[in-house]
This record gives C-alpha cells, sequence and structure tokens, in this order.
C-alpha cells in the first residue's frame, strides 16, 4: 500500500483510526468492462460513422462528439468506482467499501466478532489470473465478501498478525496487573517485617535497659509480679 491510498480512503473511516492496509478487485474486472465498453460502444460506432456516408448525415459530427465524450465519462467512472470498491483494513476492524456517484456505503466488522476467513477459487481462468473471493466468517454465520480480489494473501496476513495481537493484549494487561499486585503486596509485607524488626529490637532494648537498673544497689521494684 502506498501513501497515496493511505491518504485517499483514511477519508472513508473514522479519524481515530488507521489505515493498515486495502484490498482491492483485480483489475481484470474493470478491463472486461471497459474492453467491452470500448468495442461496442465506441470502436463499432466510429468505424461505421467513418465508412458510412448515409450515417454522417444521419448523424451530425458534433452530436457524434458529444456521445463519444459522455462514452469516456462513463469510463472514467467505472474505473473510479472499482477502485473505490475495496476492504480497508484498520488497527480495529475490516471496513467494506462501496463507492457509488449518489452514495457510499460502508460496512464494517471488528476484529472480535471474526471466527474464520476463507480465500476460494472456482474457475480454472480465476488461477490463470491469480483472483480469489475473500470470505470472512462472523460469529452467528454472517458472511463477509470480496469477490474477484487480487492477492489477498497479503491482507490475510495482516488481519491474522493484528487479530494475534488483539488476544495477546489483555493476556498482557492482565500479568501486568498480576505483577502489580504481587510487588504491591510485597513492599506490604516488607513494610510490615521492617516495623515488626524494629518494634522488637526497641522492645528489647527497653528491657535490657530495665534490667540493668533493677540490678542496682539500692534499686526498689515496685512492678506487681
Amino acid at each position: 500500500m502506498n501513501k497515496y491510498e493511505k491518504m485517499f480512503f483514511s477519508k472513508f473511516i473514522p479519524e481515530w483510526h488507521e489505515v493498515k492496509y486495502v484490498v482491492h478487485e483485480h483489475f481484470i474486472v474493470i478491463l472486461d468492462r471497459l474492453i467491452i465498453l470500448f468495442l461496442l460502444f465506441v470502436f463499432i460506432p466510429c468505424f461505421l460513422y467513418f465508412i458510412s456516408g448515409r450515417f454522417q448525415q444521419l448523424v451530425p459530427f458534433y452530436i457524434f462528439e458529444i456521445y463519444l465524450i459522455l462514452i469516456y465519462i462513463k469510463i472514467v467512472y467505472d474505473i473510479f468506482d472499482w477502485y473505490n470498491d475495496v476492504w480497508i483494513i484498520t488497527e480495529k476492524n475490516v471496513i467494506d467499501l462501496k463507492w457509488a456517484l449518489f452514495y457510499i456505503r460502508v460496512n464494517s466488522v471488528d476484529f472480535e466478532s471474526i471466527e474464520w476467513i476463507e480465500i476460494e477459487q472456482k474457475w480454472i481462468l480465476d488461477k490463470l489470473l491469480w483472483k480469489w473471493t475473500l470470505i470472512i466468517h462472523k460469529i452467528w454465520d454472517e458472511i463477509f465478501r470480496l469477490k474477484e480480489a487480487k492477492i489477498p494473501f497479503e491482507a490475510l496476513e495482516e488481519i491474522e498478525r493484528i487479530k494475534g495481537e488483539k488476544i495477546e493484549e489483555p493476556e498482557n494487561k492482565e500479568k501486568e496487573k498480576f505483577e502489580l499486585i504481587l510487588e504491591a503486596l510485597s513492599w506490604v509485607v516488607n513494610e510490615y517485617l521492617e516495623v515488626s524488626s524494629l518494634k522488637k529490637k526497641k522492645d528489647e532494648s527497653i528491657n535490657t535497659k530495665l534490667e540493668e537498673v533493677i540490678n542496682k544497689e539500692w534499686t526498689i521494684d515496685l512492678r506487681n509480679k
């Protein structure tokens, strides 16, 4: 993923999320559309227009120019539509972005709700073109699908890596909490032992001095024995 993609697709996710990876549809998807569009709506009409005088008489040249401009706009739109239909992987979730001229649809799945991930190929042509369908199976048998993805293994590795970090993070927090409790208990015990030791030494010192005074001549012991 380059810097342009990261900056471009950041506008489709919350500000506090970060784009980690973007999965596009295979380029053959848009290539098929463009070839059909060019052959049927550009090449054949142009060929007929310039070899047929009757066609030129029926359709003024400026009308034909407007027609070609509209076809050009359609091609640009299809390319942009293909480029924006992606999966965006963040550190929090996987976002399915569907873009169109008048609406944008965004669906997301959190890593905690992902049960398992599947990659499938159904046709021989898919193997030749290295084209896959990437499927996320969610809890309660929900499916999150990206058809005809381009080399999705890097995306799969990224999802597994982030999921692994999410699992390890609570374990590390519990371990840190446990170690903090042990450290606090150790400090309390040490403080208690130090105070007890000082008190014991103090009592022994007082008793020793008291015995010395009592053992002196002319000393009267007033303690009630």
